[in-house]
């Protein structure tokens, strides 16, 4: 973390050296976010972890390859040259959550020492509904890119990476089964890992608005310590629309 800080720094730093001008905007998104590689699934199922009720349902499997709505505000600084390339840093608070459905409920399981064995309390039965894996994220977007000049439109190519700092991630939904009961999903999830993504951009700048749109792929791997036979890999995707206004 300290050694992106010092980057940071020198990339702010040397911006106003390298720029014929600095423009500064503010900005708001929405967004489709789902997860890639092979843990991500269209359908899940949900788990009770113990006996004491719902709030410890958990969704066995989060990594939804499913889109779910997503939004994001940020701020932006760029420096132009004269000859038309740019070096920017965008900076900004961002909801992003992957959507799995759900088709069975398995309850929890108990140890009678007296028959020595593992049994359900209830059989596993068949819901419907979905769960979301929300993350809250600050989202740090260093870029270099390339202003194409287009009458009166001022077209930005933006190359670049995301570093997404986690704030939280939750693994959040109702499931209902066929007596209409609903069993709630609300369970944190911790130690989620700093979301590294390629990103590429376009923005097309009309006056002071414009539009924005990106497309990124990460390439953090949120299984990565999970250990077994097989290769556990659940990568984040996203794709952003958006409005900016420049503000200098």
């Amino acid at each position: 973390m300290k050694r992106l800080l010092l980057t940071l720094m020198a990339l702010l730093t040397g911006m106003h050296l390298y720029a014929q001008k600095i423009e500064v905007s503010a900005q708001a998104y929405s967004g489709l976010f789902h997860f890639g590689g092979k843990s991500a699934t269209a359908n899940s199922t949900v788990a009770q972890a113990s006996l004491t009720g719902d709030p410890n349902n958990y969704t066995n499997n989060p990594y939804g390859n499913r889109n779910a709505f997503s939004y994001g505000i940020g701020a932006q600084v760029q420096a132009v040259s004269k000859s038309g390339f740019i070096l920017g840093l965008q900076a900004g608070y961002e909801f992003l959550q992957s959507k799995v459905n759900i088709g069975q409920y398995t309850s929890a399981v108990y140890y009678d020492p007296n028959i020595i064995y593992i049994a359900p309390v209830h059989p596993n039965f068949s819901v419907t509904g979905h769960t979301n894996l929300e993350n809250r994220f600050i989202n740090l977007n260093p870029y270099i890119g390339y202003r194409l000049q287009l009458q009166k439109v001022k077209l930005d190519i933006l190359p670049g990476i995301d570093v997404g700092l986690n704030l939280s991630t939750y693994d959040m939904g109702t499931v209902k089964d066929n007596d209409d009961k609903v069993y709630t999903i609300d369970r944190k999830i911790n130690n989620t890992p700093t979301d590294v993504r390629l990103r590429f951009g376009l923005a097309a700048t009309y006056n002071q608005f414009g539009i924005t749109a990106s497309y990124a792929h990460g390439l953090t791997n949120y299984e990565g310590n999970v250990v077994g036979d097989t290769k556990f890999e659940a990568r984040s995707e996203l794709i952003r629309f958006g409005i900016s206004c420049q503000l200098l």
